[in-house]
């Protein structure tokens, strides 16, 4: 059975997209084969892949019978359908190894059903981790039936960070929530680590404080690999690229390398 992520911080901006895109596909360049999920409305993460141009697997327009007008929905490859009783969701093939089940608006009308969607979600997260090594989930940055559906069908929680008060609040405020999850949904939920995104290159006092005060809160969950800022990861997003394939030689490139080696290390010390 393959191991699921969950990528997810209470907070907006800490880059949880961009860390689930880049991660995902250097997992999948080592010989896996990954599942990347979008689970947030936004659809941030598919729209990381596709541009604004989706596969009309993901959203299509139908065409009503009796008015001839047309309505945009949610295809076959949308999350949308994990939560869908009676309905299992066909991932979209991106490369050889890694897959996709991405997100649209209509996601959102899920925060009003009841508890039973996200039942729905685990059990058919159950039955795709046994067809991939491993899945990651891009989390919405709040809590509610979308975050906790995914962290209730996850084996680990990877929480990236900016080095500032709001994201170190957040950090906090996710630890509080994935342990309540873990106490009343899924109590094999672990956190697989904390990442520092974004950090400048240069040292900048007020950034060295916040990492400092990480440290001496989380100790060895902090990941080792760091991800500096770089205008190349924007311009990666841009092009719909990752950044390695965007530009290989950049020290960006070579951090998503090294924490792609780390976070296999302790998915395989956690087994």
């Amino acid at each position: 059975m393959g191991k699921v992520t969950s990528i997810s911080i209470q907070k907006g901006g800490p880059g949880k997209t961009t860390v689930c895109r880049n991660l995902g596909e250097e997992v999948s360049e080592a010989d896996f084969k990954v599942l990347l999920i979008d689970n947030d409305p936004q659809g941030n993460l598919t729209k990381a892949i596709f541009g604004d141009d989706l596969p009309p697997d993901i959203m299509k327009a139908t065409e009503a019978v009796t008015s001839g007008t047309q309505k945009v929905v949610p295809g076959m490859s949308n999350t949308y359908f994990l939560y869908e009783k009676d309905e299992m969701p066909e991932p979209h093939k991106v490369t050889e190894s890694l897959y996709i089940i991405g997100a649209t608006k209509h996601l959102a009308e899920m925060g009003t059903r009841s508890v039973d969607c996200v039942y729905e979600f685990k059990d058919k997260m159950e039955v795709l981790s046994e067809e991939f090594d491993h899945v990651f989930i891009d989390c919405p940055p709040v809590a509610g039936t979308l975050q906790t559906a995914a962290h209730g069908a996850s084996d680990y929680l990877l929480i990236p960070t900016e080095l500032n008060e709001d994201s170190i609040d957040g950090v906090k405020q996710q630890l509080e929530s994935a342990l309540a999850n873990k106490k009343r949904l899924n109590p094999v939920l672990d956190v697989l680590g904390i990442l520092v995104n974004g950090k400048n290159s240069h040292k900048i006092n007020i950034e060295e404080y916040y990492f400092e005060t990480l440290k001496k809160l989380y100790g060895d969950l902090i990941f080792k690999s760091i991800i500096t800022y770089s205008v190349k990861v924007s311009e990666a997003r841009s092009f719909n690229k990752t950044v390695r394939r965007h530009a290989p030689t950049s020290f960006q490139a070579e951090q998503f390398v090294a924490l792609t080696k780390e976070y296999l290390q302790r998915v395989v010390r956690g087994k």
